[in-house]
């Protein structure tokens, strides 16, 4: 029935409903308007009763909406009943549209886009009707509140005149609204591709129903909104969505679409005896060796089973799993292969890619009107049921102690000054190479995303162990800072704001600077004759001079801020990179939840997913004598979380880099008969010698079979274990355990671990398809916990195993080692009155058979933590 007479089409739907919705409506009824304000219409459903109405509604929704609910104030129900205001919303259309494939053609149609949850704001009041009422004649005037900007009467309605008019909020008719903003979800995308993302608007009863995370399918009329402002309007128009309805899609990504011919395949390749060998050769086939690694990612691919308790408990399947080795070893590049082969997955830098950082945060952004809380979800939460794979994990990005920063109060404070304030009554978190220290009421001046520079709570203060080198950067109108190699500056590129290390900052780069500022460097007149470029009313960018590489002498610490909401804070004079507090890491790791609770809103975001992280050794290369603890940038609670921790090495060894090399140079050489072969009219390529060369760098299983494979285990496989298996596991774990029972023996491993070995595993089983876990499995997981605590649990000093390595970063050895320290201390001030003198100390701590170096690390620490004091100069006493 094609669009004609209203009557006709007001007709069409209320025969639609006798013949389809009969008992929807009747229970509309029942429960309106407290329980339920709209009746959900299938698509499909109006489609078997008329296309051409389906088709009309599809291409003229706001018109067809309009007769929908017209006809269903007309349904025939009791006298005493009245939908007068229900709604009629379309639910999710077969063919759903990419985010990235809407177009201009798709303007005022009905559409459904299907992706994750990114942002929502908490739920509003809109005034839908506004209600003046005249000051001279009391007159109300309704103004409907259709457009974006509000509203006001020109006239009084009853006397004709202008006003003066106030708002009568009684009188007002109100709505509840939300905004969302969906993004792609990860499943669906490959090859690096950036995940867009579009904006969906949604009013009354559909709001509140989604969080940040949740995979949604919503269905709206696609509308236009122009960029720019009242001054200067732009051509370019936004697209967003008036969202009519929005479906949490219960849809898990392991039920992507897998053929039966697909099945056969899967089933068939599971039944190899080399099956376990071939997944190995299908990730990063251009990376030479590291099998046991990625057994182990394979493994975490599949993952254990997630297991629901009687009493409501739950116990994460899912693995998490850490990389720390030298630069040039190929983390990266692993672990974007697992990243394009997951089913689903979320690839991120260690810095956070937004202001939710890797977890989840409450934020006041650009997105609605710039001044809404918005709950934005992190990469842990987008990846949801799938993997997170986080790179620079460890990245240190501080600046140094004498760095001014600009607080709320118009003051400005060396940040050490302010680390030592606020650990005076904050609370102090102490880590192996520093301290986080929380608390206290300061706010410091940072730029949001829209380039405002408002004042944010400072939440955390970070104190690290200085590295041997930092950077300076000079500006070319005189503003300075030292900081980390790591450390990133904000540099405008192309009129985007984008992320720079520091070690790649360039001169001539535009870098971000308030625009106003109470102690910049330079004489007023010098800026006059230098460029610079305006990025908002409160921020403009200056030109880098130069970046000088330095030597640390001069600093025992770098710093830094964590600041609510954004990533930066105002120091020197420039806009400084900040990094967020990862406390909530440890929580969305083992519990699998992320709470946030800001600005009235209370959230738990879902974040049900493995974490592959990748990290470099504190000082660019891993030292096997020295504990795991003490080479990492992370907090023991969140290095204790991983169940597989990994040391990847490049140790000089002439067999070894022979099998390298000759890996390398097949793998260019196959690279380069295939771009002659592509390339080049003339060439002497042959294609058995290409096919031959390929064979030896191709993956052994292709990566969409892989993919389908991953799914349909984790969708059809949930093993259980055979008494052989739990005998195995038992008893690596308490033979391990036994050698603990000596009165001095540190504890070798910890029950955390056990858990490990089960979810191992049940992976293994569920790599070729099993419903048992057998003995053999257990065993091939036994052999890789081995070799992990092997590298990274075993205290260097006395070659045990020893769990607190992992578990707090300081191994027994070093514990005993601190506590001899502070007693030799003490015993040496007794017979000095200004207490012991250092060299004292070190002397007698040499007798006793400590390393020297150690020694004046190990007095540091206690000189941080407090438990040691320097009365004067090279003289200490005990607390």
């Amino acid at each position: 029935m094609a669009a004609g007479d209203n009557a006709e089409l007001v007709d069409a739907f209320l025969e639609f409903y006798r013949t389809y919705y009969r008992d929807e409506i009747g229970t509309l009824a029942q429960k309106y308007p407290n329980e339920q304000r709209s009746l959900f219409v299938d698509w499909d459903d109006l489609y078997t009763f008329d296309p051409d109405l389906a088709d009309d509604y599809r291409n003229q929704p706001e018109q067809l909406q309009e007769y929908a609910e017209e006809a269903l104030r007309l349904y025939d129900l009791p006298v005493d009943v009245s939908l007068g205001q229900a709604h009629v919303r379309i639910q999710p259309l077969p063919d759903s549209i990419d985010i990235r494939a809407i177009r201009s053609k798709d303007i005022g149609t009905l559409i459904t886009a299907r992706g994750i949850v990114r942002k929502a704001t908490d739920v509003k009041s809109k005034m839908e009707v506004a209600a003046f009422e005249c000051q001279r004649c009391g007159t109300l005037t309704r103004i409907p509140q259709s457009t974006g900007t509000f509203q006001e009467p020109h006239e009084c309605q009853g006397c004709e005149r202008q006003g003066p008019f106030i708002l009568n909020n009684d009188q007002s008719e109100f709505v509840d609204a939300q905004k969302l903003r969906i993004q792609e979800s990860p499943e669906g995308l490959r090859g690096g591709e950036t995940p867009q993302a579009l904006d969906v608007h949604i009013e009354d009863d559909i709001t509140g129903e989604v969080t940040p995370g949740d995979h949604v399918a919503a269905t709206g009329i696609l509308r236009l909104e122009q960029q720019g402002n009242q001054q200067e309007k732009s051509p370019i128009f936004d697209h967003y969505m008036e969202g009519v309805s929005v479906e949490v899609d219960e849809e898990q990504f392991e039920d992507m679409e897998i053929t039966e011919e697909d099945k056969k395949e899967i089933v068939s390749l599971s039944n190899e005896p080399d099956i376990y060998e071939k997944m190995v050769g299908s990730i990063a086939p251009s990376i030479f060796g590291y099998e046991q690694e990625k057994l182990a990612m394979m493994l975490q691919l599949f993952s254990g089973v997630t297991k629901h308790l009687p009493d409501g408990s739950r116990i994460r399947g899912d693995l998490h799993m850490l990389l720390i080795g030298d630069p040039g070893t190929g983390k990266s590049q692993m672990l974007g292969y697992i990243q394009n082969i997951a089913p689903r997955s979320v690839y991120t830098s260690g810095k956070g890619s937004s202001s939710a950082g890797l977890t989840a945060a409450a934020v006041r952004d650009d997105f609605g009107d710039g001044q809404q809380w918005t709950l934005e979800a992190g990469a842990l939460v987008l990846a949801d049921q799938g993997i997170a794979a986080v790179d620079e994990l460890d990245k240190m990005r501080c600046v140094t102690g004498d760095t001014l920063v600009h607080l709320g109060d118009g003051q400005v404070s060396r940040i050490r000054d302010l680390a030592r304030e606020l650990a005076e009554s904050g609370e102090v978190e102490e880590l192996d190479n520093g301290r986080t220290i929380r608390g206290g009421e300061f706010e410091a001046w940072t730029m949001d995303d829209a380039g405002n520079l408002v004042r944010r709570p400072i939440t955390a203060i970070h104190e690290y162990e200085a590295p041997s080198e930092l950077r300076e950067v000079t500006l070319q109108t005189g503003e300075q800072i030292r900081a980390t190699a790591d450390h990133p500056f904000f540099v405008l590129e192309n009129g985007e704001r984008v992320e720079r290390p520091a070690a790649e900052l360039e001169a001539g780069d535009w870098t971000f600077v308030p625009t106003e500022d109470p102690i910049m460097a330079y004489d007023g007149g010098l800026v006059a004759d230098l460029e610079s470029k305006t990025f908002s009313d409160d921020v403009e960018c200056h030109r880098v001079d130069s970046v000088s590489k330095l030597d640390n002498e001069e600093f025992d610490y770098v710093y830094d801020l964590t600041v609510e909401e954004t990533h930066n804070f105002v120091a020197n004079g420039m806009v400084v990179h900040n990094s967020e507090d990862r406390s909530a890491m440890h929580e969305a790791l083992e519990q699998q939840k992320i709470s946030v609770s800001k600005a009235g809103i209370n959230a738990t975001l879902k974040s049900r997913c493995s974490l592959l992280g990748a990290a470099n050794p504190k000082y660019g290369r891993f030292d096997q004598y020295e504990p795991i603890g003490e080479q990492i940038e992370l907090e023991p609670a969140l290095i204790s979380r991983f169940d597989l921790i990994f040391t990847v090495t490049d140790n000089p060894s002439p067999e070894k880099d022979r099998d390298l090399a000759e890996h390398i140079l097949n793998t260019n050489y196959a690279g380069e008969l295939h771009t002659q072969r592509n390339n080049m009219t003339n060439h002497d390529v042959d294609d058995e010698e290409v096919a031959r060369m390929t064979e030896k760098v191709d993956p052994d299983i292709d990566a969409d079979l892989v993919r389908k494979y991953i799914a349909y285990a984790k969708q059809n496989c949930y093993p259980r274990m055979t008494e052989e298996a739990r005998e195995t596991i038992r008893d690596f774990y308490v033979d391990l355990r036994s050698k603990g029972q000596d009165e001095d023996a540190p504890v070798p491993v910890t029950a955390r671990k056990l858990e490990a070995l089960v979810r191992l595993s049940e992976a293994s089983a569920r790599m070729r398809l099993s419903d048992t876990v057998e003995e053999s499995d257990a065993e091939r997981v036994v052999a890789i916990v081995r070799e992990c605590l092997q590298n990274i649990g075993v205290d260097p000093e006395t070659g045990e195993f020893d769990a607190d390595v992992i578990e707090t970063g300081t191994s027994k050895s070093q514990r005993d080692r601190i506590k001899n320290l502070k007693q030799l201390i003490g015993d040496i001030e007794e017979d000095y009155d200004d207490g012991a003198p250092v060299d004292v100390v070190m002397e007698r701590a040499e007798e006793i058979g400590m390393d020297h170096s150690k020694a004046e690390h190990e007095i540091e620490k206690l000189k941080q933590k407090g438990e040691v004091y320097e009365p004067r100069t090279d003289h200490l006493r005990t607390t």
